[in-house]
């Protein structure tokens, strides 16, 4: 399980959700020339809607659905938890999960002044509390992290929800 969390929150952070997207768009708008018609005539009454096609090829395509579909499930996910963190756990969790930085422990410690002991420690919360949303367990309410921050009425109901979606996205 620790592993799928880990996935996401790399994938999320280094930005390689926001980048499948963005991939998969640039693909789709990439002419593909397939000319069979050497020397032939020209076609008539044929309509070409090149703007009408690509926007009906981007809606169906299943491959960009999914990517879309990922990166708004995790963007909700991780900044709805992010918003119960402090801004210097939210720090941590960014410089540790973002691949593109390459930063070890040392160098998290010598950019924030917090030993990489306790990064690491904010690193177990923030991990825990995605998990709890992640995979929820029906008779838990709160969370530690939730109880220790005192988080409002909206901020539980707005991860209520999310798990919700997230519960009906698996049943279907």
């Amino acid at each position: 399980m620790a592993d799928k969390i880990d996935k996401l929150l790399s994938d999320y952070y280094s930005g390689y959700l926001l980048d499948a997207v963005r991939n998969r768009t640039t693909e789709l708008e990439t002419p593909i020339s397939n000319d069979e018609n050497i020397g032939g005539g020209r076609a008539i009454n044929k309509h070409t809607r090149p703007v009408d096609d690509l926007l009906i090829r981007k809606e169906e395509d299943i491959v960009l659905n999914k990517c879309r579909a990922d990166l708004s499930y995790a963007a909700k996910l991780v900044t709805g938890i992010e918003r119960s963190f402090s801004w210097e756990i939210q720090r941590i969790v960014r410089l540790h999960y973002d691949k593109r930085l390459d930063y070890d422990w040392m160098a998290i410690e010598d950019r924030t002044a917090i030993s990489a002991r306790q990064g690491q420690r904010y690193v177990q919360w923030f991990k825990r509390e995605v998990g709890n949303v992640f995979w929820y367990d029906s008779d838990k309410k709160t969370s530690v992290n939730f109880i220790k921050h005192k988080a409002t009425l909206d901020d539980l109901q707005d991860i209520t929800s999310l798990i919700k979606t997230r519960l009906n996205a698996v049943d279907n």
